[in-house]
């Protein structure tokens, strides 16, 4: 516990899309309000510079590389509240248990993707002006100790207008106004002298150009480097000295007198508060969750797993240890491209990068099914296909996509603008070692659910408008998509891969996890 430098409470008011041009625009409550506090214009965000990378390294302390946080999961998948890797709003939970916790996002995959969902945080979204005026009516008559909020419409005018352009710095003139009536709210109760009061970006953005919009997500500097301010009794007025946006966290518990997780890798900055000089900065080393991770093969049982999720339905049980097409189920299994039998979880396993299969004499229909299969892959890039029968190039066949992207899969069902899809975070440990992958679809409940390692993921209602799609048109794949024309091969080893005409229930799911255990 740090006992100088506590604060009651702190504020984090985060400016999407404003990186750091803040300094190219007139923001006159901002400079009243760091007139003497600490500011630096040249912080470095996470990279990519996408939302969701960058808020969960803000409010997570840690690279995107470890959290795995993309726009998709954080708006479809609540953050596991077993991480760990907490969240700032957990550690500040678990040292003050019945303190008040809020959060105010215009872009609300925040609240629910990045924030862990049983803390008892008090929630709620709206645009950046409504939203403003929610803050301020709240805190009439509350006092969160961390206050967090995410104004989204600068982000807006740069992706429509461009970065840096004039219409993308009035929208941070305007939100520099908002910011000022948040500030007042706290003038107004007296709690500006206890209060750590910070303001930041999560990334910037390219200036567009020939009628386009701007865009971020790149490494140039307009988009990586971002503005960082603080103002508060014990802050040293003048220039921050070398940090990065997960920081943030470090510095938001620090202020707190919260000690900071052994998993985070950031760290208080020097030349922010009096008489601190930044330590060095945490390592993490990633333990192999899983003891599948570091598995060495051993022959196939004499019972295989269809002992455990039944013949009756079986489409294919694909052992891979005398060839890649041999299966007792009901689709016959057809092979393309080079064959490779590298060692597997039982036996031997199938590498994917020159060859797929395909299943021919099975339809999806609007029928359910389960899909399950051990992997082991060194990364993945361009998201390849692992189960498909969709036309990936045009998009227009109303089929389903089962894919792994760098750091999580990703289930995608419709076509073209009519796509539903949701994606989940592989575990962090997953690369180079093995890890148990289940897809259950339950058409009858419109729910899809994952597992990792036999554990739920997530379990997600599909849209509506999917329900009644039937998913006919082209045959199902292994390692492609329906066409078998994707330009990204499934750089992977498959083993012990089953496809079952039903939706297995958690029940099913433990009978697997004990016959791989065993």
């Amino acid at each position: 516990m740090n006992d100088r430098y506590i604060y009651d409470r702190v504020v984090v008011l985060g400016v999407d899309g404003a990186g750091n041009f803040f300094k190219d625009t007139p923001t006159p409550n901002m400079d009243r309000i760091f007139a003497n506090g600490a500011t630096n214009y040249n912080v470095l965000t996470a990279i990519p510079t996408i939302s969701a990378e960058c808020w969960g390294s803000m409010l997570l302390g840690i690279t995107p590389e470890v959290h795995h946080l993309t726009n998709g999961i954080v708006s479809s998948v609540p953050y596991d509240t077993r991480s760990i890797f907490p969240s700032v709003f957990r550690a500040i939970r678990a040292a003050y248990p019945d303190c008040e916790l809020a959060s105010f996002c215009c872009w609300n995959p925040i609240n629910h993707g990045i924030i862990e969902n049983d803390l008892g945080v008090y929630e709620d979204t709206d645009r950046d002006i409504p939203l403003t005026d929610k803050i301020c009516d709240y805190l009439q008559n509350h006092d969160p100790k961390m206050l967090f909020v995410q104004f989204d419409e600068v982000d807006g005018a740069g992706h429509r207008y461009g970065y840096g352009t004039k219409e993308h710095l009035d929208r941070i003139t305007l939100t520099d106004g908002l910011i000022g009536k948040i500030h007042a709210a706290y003038e107004a109760r007296g709690f500006l002298g206890s209060t750590l009061f910070i303001v930041t970006a999560d990334h910037g953005g390219t200036p567009g150009g020939d009628g386009h919009g701007g865009s971020h997500g790149g490494t140039t500097d307009a988009e990586k480097i971002v503005f960082w301010g603080a103002a508060g009794k014990t802050v040293v007025p003048g220039t921050i000295g070398e940090m990065v946006i997960r920081d943030n966290a470090a510095i938001c518990l620090y202020a707190l007198g919260v000690e900071q997780p052994d998993t985070w890798t950031a760290r208080v900055p020097s030349g922010l508060f009096d008489g601190v000089e930044a330590a060095e900065r945490p390592v993490y080393h990633v333990q192999y969750a899983s003891d599948a991770r570091t598995h060495v093969s051993h022959p196939t049982p004499e019972n295989n797993v269809t002992t455990v999720t039944g013949r009756d339905t079986l489409i294919a049980y694909l052992a891979f240890d005398t060839n890649e097409t041999e299966n007792p189920g009901t689709a016959a299994v057809t092979s393309h491209g080079k064959r490779y039998f590298p060692d597997g979880y039982f036996g031997t396993g199938y590498k994917f990068d020159d060859g797929y299969l395909t299943l021919d004499g099975w339809e999806p229909g609007m029928q359910s099914f389960s899909a399950a299969f051990w992997m082991k892959t060194d990364g993945i890039s361009r998201d390849p296909s692992l189960l498909a029968n969709k036309d990936r190039a045009s998009a227009k066949n109303p089929g389903f996509t089962f894919s792994i992207r760098s750091t999580s899969v990703r289930y995608s069902v419709g076509w073209g603008e009519g796509d539903w899809d949701f994606e989940a975070p592989l575990p962090v440990d997953y690369r180079g070692g093995w890890v148990h992958v289940i897809l259950t679809v339950d058409r009858p409940q419109n729910l899809v659910t994952l597992y990792f390692d036999f554990k739920p993921v997530a379990s997600i209602p599909m849209h509506p408008a999917m329900k009644d799609v039937s998913l006919t048109a082209l045959p199902v794949t292994i390692g492609q998509d329906g066409t078998g024309c994707h330009p990204t091969q499934l750089s992977a080893v498959l083993d012990e891969f089953v496809l079952d005409g039903k939706a297995w229930n958690a029940e099913t799911v433990l009978r697997l996890k004990d016959f791989y255990r065993d």
